[in-house]
């Protein structure tokens, strides 16, 4: 049955469009220029070296040697003990927004809500260190990103120098953009094998298709919302899934990454059960997509799933447009969402006090700082939202970067994500399978926020933000834990 199927694809007009944009893809300038290595990587080498002459010529050769850079590292039992564990900490942060939830509303609460963040965090980092300690030039990975990263800290927090009418207000709307970087390296390094980088998925798939069911039940129970959540104009929609986050279009946000890893499971898994299982937990997931009623986080999500299947299994797309053109029929009301987007009422009330007239005036304060903005904090985000009389989230992560940050900041963080994107895509490219299906899935997923960033904060959410720098950390080790039968030459 499989290789009749197999045989009638292969003969078909859509099998032959295919092949005839793939060729067409890979003979473009884009194409070339995704498959590029950067200017820097060949100098990085040089500047490691120079770094290195600060280090104690004793350490050096230690490391050079393969042996841990400190003799007392391996004497170390603590060392010892949490280095072959210190994924268990990715297995946890799988389960971040059931954890945040409990924390923040049940017991205990006060200083431990807001800090077991940035606990976890100098953990990950500690264990990161403790690699690197405990198995010396073994553990280390040249990282793609690590002088776009450079640059981003350095001038991020040269604006934070150049403008801050108010330091509280600047350090707090400064953390937001380089804290939760620092999850990249956790996510970089904490995985070694093939074998944890499944269980991490798999983690984040039940944790998150956790969410998913109590989203669908929110919605089937009609559980109330705030009156600002639907258009009164939308009177066809009376609730919205938001889970534990709180938020729907967070709640989509999340579904809209983590959905990749679902359908990349269903197609690289070969047994009934496993299949059936996939199936299940990407049901749940688009359903409870479908129901937080996010036009954002419905492109979005149709983005990454396009990408997973442009990269890995083509005949992925077919069944999406089915899958697209069919929902609306299902579901009714998702017809009437995405059809008042392009309605003359929508657009009054976006002027009114919607998204359109909160653009124009993070615009206009643009012009008053266009180089290094109004500084961190003061407009178009929680922090201001808190803080500052009369500001309100501009629902555009980047357009309130640059309000923030001028120009130079937008640019520093455009550069770095186009960087990191690329370097993401090369990864993909390099790999073959299921290892690719699996890169190809969660390339999609980070695409995916990326894309939402435009009508949402959704950087602006510790959930979101952790979530992207590491999975961007786990898509960029694959290369150091796939096994050498999975890679091969770079192609476009």
């Amino acid at each position: 049955m499989a290789s009749a199927i197999s045989s009638w694809w292969q003969g078909s007009l859509l099998f032959r469009l295919q092949n005839f944009l793939g060729r067409a893809w890979q003979s473009s300038r884009l194409a070339r220029f995704l498959a590029a290595r950067p200017f820097w990587e060949g100098k990085t080498p040089l500047v490691l070296a120079s770094l290195a002459r600060l280090v104690p010529a004793s350490w050096r050769a230690r490391w050079e040697e393969g042996a841990p850079p400190l003799p007392w590292a391996t004497g170390s039992s603590l060392l010892r003990w949490s280095e072959p564990r210190a994924y268990y900490l990715l297995l946890a942060l799988a389960a971040y927004p059931i954890i945040d939830y409990y924390i923040r509303y049940g017991q205990p609460v006060g200083s431990i809500a807001g800090g077991w963040k940035e606990a976890a965090l100098i953990l990950g980092l500690g264990l990161v260190a403790a690699k690197l300690l405990l198995r010396g030039k073994e553990a280390y990975r040249p990282n793609p990103i690590a002088f776009p990263l450079a640059v981003y800290f350095a001038v991020y927090t040269f604006l934070f120098f150049v403008r801050s009418p108010d330091l509280s207000i600047a350090f707090e709307g400064l953390r937001i953009y380089l804290e939760y970087a620092l999850w990249f390296w956790v996510g970089f390094y904490l995985l070694d094998d093939e074998r944890q980088l499944h269980l991490f998925s798999l983690c984040l798939l039940l944790f998150t298709a956790v969410l998913a069911c109590h989203g669908i039940w929110q919605y089937i129970n009609r559980v109330p919302i705030p009156p600002e959540w639907v258009d009164q104009a939308e009177s066809g929609i009376t609730t919205r899934a938001f889970s534990l986050v709180k938020s729907p279009n967070i709640l989509g946000s999340l579904l809209s990454l983590v959905l990749p890893l679902g359908v990349a499971g269903f197609l690289t898994t070969g047994k009934p059960t496993p299949r059936l299982f996939y199936l299940a937990v990407t049901s749940a997931l688009a359903l409870a997509l479908i129901f937080t009623f996010s036009r954002g986080a419905w492109f979005s999500a149709g983005l990454g799933l396009i990408l997973l299947g442009l990269l890995s299994y083509p005949p992925l797309i077919w069944g999406l447009a089915v899958a697209a053109g069919a929902t609306p029929l299902v579901f009714p009301s998702v017809a009437q969402r995405l059809l008042y987007l392009f309605s003359y009422s929508y657009y009054i009330s976006s002027q009114r006090g919607g998204r359109i007239i909160r653009w124009q005036t993070a615009l206009e304060k643009l012009q008053h700082h266009p180089l290094v903005g109004e500084g961190w904090g003061r407009f178009g985000g929680a922090v201001a939202a808190r803080s500052i009389p009369g500001s309100f989230y501009v629902d555009n992560f980047y357009l309130k970067t640059a309000t923030e940050g001028g120009l130079i900041g937008l640019s520093v963080f455009v550069w770095l994500i186009v960087v990191a994107w690329r370097a993401a895509y090369q990864v993909v490219a390099r790999l073959e399978g299921n290892h690719r299906i699996w890169a190809a899935a969660y390339l999609g997923g980070l695409s995916a926020v990326l894309l939402h960033n435009t009508v949402e904060n959704v950087f602006e959410t510790p959930l979101m933000s952790t979530f992207f720098w590491l999975l961007l950390g786990v898509l960029l080790s694959f290369p150091f834990i796939v096994g050498e039968e999975a890679r091969h030459q770079p192609r476009v």
